[in-house]
């Protein structure tokens, strides 16, 4: 009987779901591409054809993780209906509560031997999406809501800082925790999008994010 040749994306998907889970176990820097096609029961050269070192799959992995991420954020950010405190409001939500459980998503990262990867997620996520925030504040000004005269430092700042901080792959905050310390900060980034006290009390955020529909 002739072999079946399987569709090339699900076997790129294969692979990189095999890695996720051995990256989970082991973590990235005590995996091998030998453990990963062991794991498969493919032959390396396999792998190997899809991706040319075990480098370029971590890339790939954290690649899909935060594509997806990033395609709702490109839905919120561009949303012609929304105005950019609804969309900033949504992007702090976001990772304050966690509603799509992006953390989950990404929790391989919390092995110890994954700091490659970490690495990889948070240079990724600050190349990919600070265009994506600096947008939204640029519409923020525009609309006279914001006063931030460079608005992709502020971008990366925001991302910087706000994402690391309440990072559950850094952090082992329990969620209360991270509230705690997002709302000590509120006056800190009031300032930084220059807006007036109590903008962004997080009952306000959470109304106004609770008002984005991504259909």
């Amino acid at each position: 009987m002739p072999r079946i040749a399987k569709d090339p994306q699900e076997r790129r998907k294969e692979i990189l779901d095999a890695a996720e889970e051995l990256f989970s176990q082991k973590g990235y820097e005590h995996t091998s591409t030998i453990d990963i096609v062991k794991k498969m029961k493919v032959a390396q050269g396999t792998l190997y054809y899809y991706f040319e070192s075990k480098e370029a799959l971590a890339d790939a992995l954290v690649d899909r993780q935060l594509g997806y991420i990033y395609g709702l954020f490109s839905r919120v950010a561009y949303a012609p209906d929304l105005s950019a405190y609804h969309k900033i409001a949504w992007v702090m939500v976001f990772e304050l509560d966690d509603p799509y459980g992006h953390n989950e998503m990404f929790g391989y990262l919390h092995h110890p031997n994954n700091a490659v990867l970490r690495r990889k997620a948070d240079v990724q996520m600050i190349c990919r999406f600070t265009s994506l925030i600096a947008d939204i504040i640029t519409q923020g000004n525009e609309e006279q809501l914001f006063s931030v005269s460079n608005p992709t430092l502020i971008a990366e700042f925001f991302l910087t800082s706000f994402h690391q901080w309440i990072n559950p792959s850094l952090f082992d905050w329990t969620k209360e925790e991270r509230i705690v310390r997002i709302t000590a900060i509120q006056p800190v980034l009031e300032g930084l999008f220059g807006v007036a006290p109590g903008t962004f009390e997080l009952a306000l955020l959470r109304e106004k994010a609770a008002a984005v529909r991504l259909s």
